[in-house]
């Protein structure tokens, strides 16, 4: 597997968690002692995040990396 492709992954993975656990908080913010207004300011700037992240996999961003990737192929295999 491409690194680049493993670190994408893993920060994906980590920021939706990071997320859920904020939406979570945010319904409930008393059973963990937390300021509502602090985890909603989190959720706030995690939603973008997170909203990034499911463009670039389901958006055109993951499509345009496979497109340059076929076409570097393509160059490689030109004599």
């Amino acid at each position: 597997m491409d690194i680049n492709k493993f670190g994408a992954i893993v920060v994906s993975t980590v920021v939706l968690a990071g997320f859920i656990l904020l939406s979570f908080l945010a319904m409930k913010p008393d059973s963990a002692n937390v300021k509502q207004e602090v985890v909603l300011f989190l959720l706030g700037a995690w939603s973008g995040l997170a909203v990034t992240i499911v463009g670039y996999w389901v958006g055109s961003t993951i499509s345009s990396k496979q497109k340059d990737d076929t076409i570097a192929s393509m160059n490689e295999k030109k004599p």
